[in-house]
Formats: C-alpha cells, sequence, structure tokens
C-alpha cells in the first residue's frame, strides 16, 4: 500500500478546533495547498470566501466532523507494544531488570520493525501523527514511521553505566543514526540524541551526547526524575538529584526533552525553568508503575512548557494521547483538588502546540494559516458527543480514539474512513501476535 498522493485538499462543513483566533471555528472549510494550511475559513470570522471545490483533487465533507491538529506524543518506545501485558503490576526496577531488559535483550531487527510498524497502526488510528520515540534498532523504527506516513524525532537509547568500550560503542550508534536518518523521509523523520537517564550512562556518554545534539541541531531526549527510588539513590550516589546530576554534565547547554519529572525539589524546578528544558508528562505509566503524581500544573506556572506521551505499551498498555490529554487534566485536578486546574483547553495543548514546542518542531500543532497539514477528522455522530456545547469539552473529556475517522499528515491522506491506506496494518499485527506466541510466559 501507499499514502494517497501529495495533492492539493478541501475539507468543507468542519468544526475545527484550530487552536488559532479564533479557537473554534464552526462550518468552517480548511484548504490544503502543497502539504499546508493555506486557511481556514468560516462565514462568521471570514470576509473572504474559500475557493470552489472544483480547484481541488481531494474534497472531503467534514459535516458532523470534528478537526484537530494531529496529536503529539512527546515521549514513547514503540516497539514494546511486543511487551503489551507481558509484565505488569510490578515496580517499575524490578520490572525493568527482571522482565522487560532481559526480552529486550532478545529482541531482533526484525521485531522492533514490526512491533513499530504494529505501533503506528495504533498511533494512527487514535489520532497521532507525531512522536518522540526512543528505543534501539532504530533504522528499523525510521523504516516503519516512513512507511506508515507518520513524522517522529528518533533517538537510540544509549545505556552505558559505567563507560569504557560500550559507551564508545552507543555513542558510535547513535552518530550514525544522526548521520543517516536526521531529516530524511521528505522531512517526516528527525533524529535526537538519547542517554536513556543519569543512573544508565556514565558522564562520558553524557557528554558525548551534548557535542552531538548541538553538532547536529537536535535535541537531548532522556528519563529524569520518574520515581522517589531514583532521586534517593541520587542523593545516595552524587549527593545531587537527578536534574543537578544533568545539570552539571552539561545536559542543558542543548535542548533538552526530558521524560517524567515526577519528582522535583524546588531547586530543579528553577533548573528547568532557568534552561527552557521541555518535559513529556507520561499520567497513565506513572499511575500504573505508582511512580507518583507529577506536578505538571505547577510546572506550567512555573513557565516550563509541558507535552503528554504514553511511554511505551508494556507500561501504560495503550498508545492512546486522547486517553493521556484527559488523565494529565484529571491528576491535576485531584492532586489539587482544584476542579480548575489544567483546563480541557490547556489540556489538548499539552498534546498539540506545546508537543510541537518539545519536539523543536516548528509548523505543526495548531490548524492556522502556513502550518504543515497534518489534521485529524473526529466522527462526532456518536452518542457520547451529544449535546455538543463545546467541542473541545467533548473532545478532552468524552471523546474516544475509536472515533477517528480520518487521518492527514503533511497533507497527505494517510487513513481515510478508518481504513489506513499506508501500510498493511492486518500483516503487522500477525507479525506481533506471532511474536507473543513464542515468548509467551511459563
Amino acid at each position: 500500500m501507499s499514502a494517497s498522493p501529495h495533492q492539493d485538499l478541501l475539507i468543507q462543513g468542519v468544526t475545527a478546533i484550530t487552536l488559532g483566533d479564533p479557537v473554534v471555528r464552526e462550518d468552517a472549510t480548511i484548504v490544503v495547498r502543497d502539504g499546508r494550511i493555506e486557511a481556514v475559513h468560516d462565514a462568521v470570522h471570514d470576509t473572504s470566501e474559500a475557493p470552489p471545490a472544483s480547484e481541488f483533487a481531494t474534497v472531503i465533507d467534514g459535516r458532523g466532523k470534528l478537526a484537530t491538529p494531529g496529536l503529539i506524543n512527546a515521549h514513547t518506545h514503540l516497539a514494546m507494544v511486543l511487551m503489551r501485558g507481558y509484565a505488569d503490576d510490578l515496580p517499575l526496577m524490578r520490572w525493568l531488570e527482571e522482565e522487560i531488559w532481559p526480552l529486550e535483550a532478545e529482541l531482533t531487527a526484525d521485531d522492533v520493525y514490526w512491533g513499530s510498524l504494529h505501533a503506528c497502526a495504533e498511533l494512527i488510528r487514535s489520532g497521532t501523527t507525531c512522536m518522540a520515540d526512543m528505543y534501539f534498532h532504530m533504522d528499523q523504527v525510521a523504516r516503519a514511521v516512513d512507511e506508515s506516513g507518520l513524522r517522529g524525532v528518533l533517538a537510540y537509547g544509549m545505556i552505558a553505566p559505567h563507560g569504557g568500550q560500550k559507551a564508545e560503542d552507543e555513542i558510535a550508534l547513535t552518530r550514525d543514526f544522526l548521520s543517516a536518518y536526521h531529516d530524511t523521509a521528505d522531512g517526516r523523520v528527525r533524529a535526537a540524541v538519547a542517554p536513556h537517564a543519569p543512573y544508565t550512562c556514565d558522564p562520558t556518554v553524557w557528554e558525548r551526547a551534548v557535542e552531538l545534539a548541538l553538532e547536529h541541531g537536535t535535541l537531548v531526549h532522556t528519563h529524569l526524575a520518574e520515581t522517589r527510588a531514583e532521586v534517593e539513590s541520587a542523593r545516595e550516589n552524587w549527593g545531587q538529584t537527578p536534574v543537578e546530576r544533568v545539570a552539571d554534565l552539561g545536559a542543558f547547554e542543548a535542548p533538552v526533552l526530558a521524560a517524567h519529572c515526577v519528582h522535583l525539589e524546588d531547586a530543579d524546578v528553577d533548573i528547568l525553568a532557568e534552561h527552557d528544558a521541555h518535559i513529556a508528562h507520561n499520567p497513565t505509566s506513572n499511575l500504573k508503575l505508582a511512580s507518583g503524581f507529577a506536578p505538571v500544573q505547577a510546572q506550567l506556572d512555573r513557565g516550563i512548557n509541558v507535552a503528554v506521551a504514553t511511554d511505551g505499551a508494556s507500561s501504560n498498555n495503550n498508545l492512546d494521547l486522547l486517553e493521556e490529554i484527559r488523565l494529565a487534566s484529571y491528576c491535576q485536578k485531584a492532586i489539587l483538588e482544584d476542579a480548575t486546574a489544567l483546563p480541557a483547553l490547556e489540556a489538548l495543548r499539552l498534546g498539540t502546540e506545546r508537543g510541537a514546542r518539545a519536539l523543536k518542531w516548528d509548523g505543526i500543532g495548531t490548524l492556522t494559516s502556513g502550518q504543515t497539514a497534518d489534521i485529524v477528522l473526529w466522527d462526532m455522530d456518536r452518542p457520547h458527543w451529544t449535546p455538543n456545547y463545546d467541542p473541545i469539552s467533548n473532545l478532552v473529556y468524552s471523546a474516544q480514539s475509536a472515533d477517528v475517522a480520518t487521518v492527514i499528515v503533511d497533507g497527505r491522506v494517510i487513513m481515510k474512513d478508518r481504513e489506513i491506506l499506508t501500510f498493511d496494518e492486518t500483516e503487522a499485527r500477525a507479525r506481533v501476535q506471532a511474536y507473543q506466541e513464542t515468548h509467551r510466559r511459563r
């Protein structure tokens, strides 16, 4: 299969959450030319008329649909769909050390390719058009993302706690991946640098990672301050918090995307704010692994950019970003005992324009003139959408990922009327099922 060709298209009669001015347009027309949004028209806010449908190769009837920017998953491990449900209900380090890492050590490049492609189907079907992925066999992840038609910031996850030759090998793999895959797939694939965490990478890895990120103009993607035990261990080993540790190693000389940031002290928040670091908030993973509740509202109030993410499907156990947007809002309301905390619109921004900022990806995250045409159409002809006083509220608090009908990336239709056009998802699913049959728990 192949994606619809890059062509001009028109979406008519749609309700659009633009995240621009105005935020919502009713009975709107979205004009896409050469992969970009030329304009979003509606009769109330525009004196100019939309161009006639006859000018466009593709015309989409948007009546009964809601158009939003494509959702942006700021931290995941795509191929970990292979381990969905494999080792649940365990604390983080036992889960990693006793279950996940031994299984990952046996993964082949072919496993990672099919797992990643299967994950891309899940992303598309739940309205995600862009992700930040950290894993290994990253050439196969890039292959899957390219074939799917999605976009992503991809990074090889370096693990070398004791330095030496292992550190040199990890750095070499990262350098090779950057050279081969940064800004490929017609610009839809970018590469980043990913020292896995302060406790899994020695100082040499961190210092070289920053050098590579600066050399290639990309970001450093890492896990940071995920659990209370991680912070306590850092205090014991280095006399510092994890944030202070990586700051001393020079990490913030480059743009940093830090996943989790659940357990932060005031000084940590100061460091992150001072260096314009970005946080990828993973509410489901944090809840399921009992890592705690990240103080997202407080981080936002300090001016830190926070995006939202799923983490991997082995600790989530799905890649449904809408679920994360909703949980992000609910968790802040609950921990602050404040129903006004992280309201629907601001929660949606975590999964769209704030995600774009976190990934350093200009031109996505809103449906406004000049932006790249990454558009999701949601079917509102469902019981849980009625009544529809506020489409933003209904999207964040009522919608289901199964409501996604059509997905457009870079102006190309990659899913139409719930049919993925870019690859055979049935084969990908069968390959992942076959993997499970050979890795059943005894």
